[in-house]
C-alpha cells in the first residue's frame, strides 16, 4: 500500500490486516515501487496523489517491470474527476476506488482483484530450463529423461513453481504440504536438499532466504 498520508495508511492496514493480509507499506512512489520490486505482492493499492509523484508514475514503472508486470493495481483517489479515473485505466490499474469510500467497500474491492488471480488456472505444462514440468502426469525431465522425484518432493517443486519470485516462509510452506504430519520445520530443508541433489538445473533458481524460506528466481543467475 502506498499513500502519503501516515494517518490513513495505519488505518487501511490495520483494516487489511485483521482481514488476513498481508501488508507492506510506502508513503512515496518510488519507495513503494521498489518494495513492490523486492516483495512482489499480488495487489499494490496506491493513492492517486503522492508526495514524489502520482499512482500513474507507479502504474506505469510496475507495468514496465517484468518482476512486477503481473501485479495487480488498485488506484484510491477524488474520483470527482473522470480523466483522473480513466488516466488511472490507461496507465495500468485493474480498479479504481473513489472517495469517500466505506472500509467494507475496499476490502470487497481487493477480494474481488485477489480472487482473480487465485482461480486463473495453472498452466499443465511447466518449463524451467531443461527441466519440463507435467502437473497432469506427475512427470518431470531433464533434457528429456526423467527425474524420478518422491510424492513430497514433486508437491515442493510445484509449490515453490506456483510461489515463482516470490518468497516462501518455511511455515507457509510446511502448513501447505504437511498440515498434520510434519516433525518440524525442518522437514522442508531436508525435502529441498534431495531435490536440490536431483535436479540442480532447478537447485541453481533456488535462494535460500536464511532465517525466512526460499525462493525460486527467475533465472538461475538471480539465486544465491
Amino acid at each position: 500500500m502506498i499513500d502519503g498520508d501516515a494517518a490513513r495508511r495505519v488505518t487501511l492496514a490495520g483494516a487489511l490486516g485483521a482481514g488476513a493480509h498481508e501488508v507492506e507499506i510506502a508513503g512515496a512512489a518510488a519507495t513503494g515501487t521498489y518494495v513492490a520490486r523486492v516483495s512482489r505482492p499480488e495487489l499494490v493499492i496506491v493513492e492517486s496523489v503522492l508526495p514524489d509523484g502520482t499512482s500513474t508514475d507507479v502504474s506505469t514503472a510496475l507495468r514496465r517491470d517484468p518482476l512486477t508486470a503481473r501485479t495487480l493495481v488498485l488506484v484510491v483517489g477524488a474520483g470527482a474527476n473522470e480523466a483522473d479515473r480513466i488516466a488511472a485505466f490507461e496507465h495500468g490499474a485493474d480498479d479504481y476506488v473513489a472517495r469517500p469510500f466505506s472500509m467494507r467497500e475496499l476490502l470487497l474491492r481487493v477480494r474481488a482483484l485477489l480472487r482473480r488471480v487465485r482461480l486463473a488456472p495453472a498452466p499443465e505444462l511447466v518449463a524451467l530450463g531443461n527441466v519440463r514440468i507435467d502437473r497432469g502426469t506427475r512427470r518431470v525431465t531433464f533434457e528429456g529423461a526423467t527425474v524420478a522425484l518422491t510424492r513430497r518432493e514433486f508437491d515442493l517443486l510445484i509449490r515453490l513453481v506456483d510461489g515463482r519470485g516470490r518468497v516462501l516462509a518455511r511455515e507457509t510452506i510446511v502448513a501447505d504440504l504437511w498440515p498434520h504430519d510434519a516433525p518440524s520445520q525442518r522437514v522442508v530443508d531436508t525435502t529441498l536438499k534431495r531435490l536440490r541433489r536431483k535436479l540442480p538445473a532447478v537447485g541453481r533458481r533456488i535462494r535460500t532466504i536464511r532465517g525466512v524460506g526460499y525462493e525460486l528466481t527467475e533465472d538461475d543467475s538471480d539465486a544465491a
